[in-house]
């Protein structure tokens, strides 16, 4: 069963809480002001999502000491589960250690000691683990090249004890504006379920950076992706044009049966406003 069907709808996952391109987030994480973590969590949460994404990786700022911290802040201010996120292993192993079953572990790529590093734990603590269709060469160009690397991922984890229903594959979102074309992507997510049995899981945002209209892109491309089947978006949960092309495009493909999800999003944003 895809993370998806167990929860029942496309799951989302709050990317607000990554230093990357915000000066005061990394600011405030360098020295030592959490509290920032704690609201970035609770408005996600009443935004909608599913899971909060917890990256502190920045200078001056030791992971392995601040992202279990961070993430126990989240859990307990937004009453969610946590993506964990990093691409230092021990920092991830350290969040890792006595977490409750069924985090987000962000992420390894198709490289052994990369899964090596990071899969045991994650099996161990009953964890979801995302793995990036790449290596530590190159981002590949095509779909046959991304899904070999993804079956990589999959049957090496294996090895670890983590079960490719406890997998998602991030098969990369590259910006648009920069040539990159989004179908190989879409097509990418069409073919995973069926040829490895495993879910899919993309940082949605990122095909619309250095472009205009930045909601407008993510939305479009977000309806695409969940149309080939995507299983989980990591996305900013206080932009509302996404959100709703999230709710709309579930109605769509069949997730939302009878448009309940979707109706109790509405009454509730038409309430609060």
């Amino acid at each position: 069963m895809s993370i998806a069907e167990k929860f029942g709808h496309t799951v989302i996952v709050g990317e607000r809480i990554n230093p990357t391109g915000r000066t005061a987030l990394s600011s405030a994480l360098s020295s030592g002001e959490l509290e920032v973590i704690e609201k970035e969590a609770v408005e996600q949460a009443a935004a909608g999502c599913d899971f909060i994404d917890v990256n502190v990786g920045c200078a001056g700022v030791d992971e392995v000491d601040l992202l279990p911290r961070a993430a126990r802040m989240a859990v307990e201010a937004s009453d969610l589960p946590v993506c964990v996120d990093s691409s230092d292993p021990a920092a991830l192993r350290a969040a890792l250690d006595g977490a409750p079953e069924g985090w987000l572990v962000n992420s390894v790529i198709a490289d052994r000691a990369s899964i090596e590093a990071v899969a045991p734990a994650a099996a161990k603590a009953g964890a979801y683990l995302v793995g990036m269709a790449k290596d530590s060469s190159m981002i590949p160009e095509t779909c046959v090249e991304r899904m070999r690397l993804a079956r990589v991922i999959v049957e090496t984890c294996e090895e670890y004890g983590l079960h490719r229903d406890r997998l998602l594959i991030d098969f990369l979102t590259l910006p648009a504006g920069l040539g990159s074309p989004a179908k190989v992507t879409l097509e990418c997510i069409e073919r995973c379920h069926e040829e490895l049995g495993c879910g899919t899981l993309l940082g949605a945002s990122n095909v619309s950076y250095g472009m205009p209209s930045r909601s407008a892109l993510n939305s479009a491309f977000i309806s695409m992706s969940i149309d080939a089947g995507l299983d989980a978006a990591l996305v900013n949960p206080l932009d509302e044009a996404v959100m709703l092309a999230i709710f709309s495009s579930d109605v769509m493909c069949g997730r939302d049966p009878r448009a309940a999800r979707f109706m109790k999003r509405y009454r509730r944003r038409k309430r609060d406003n």
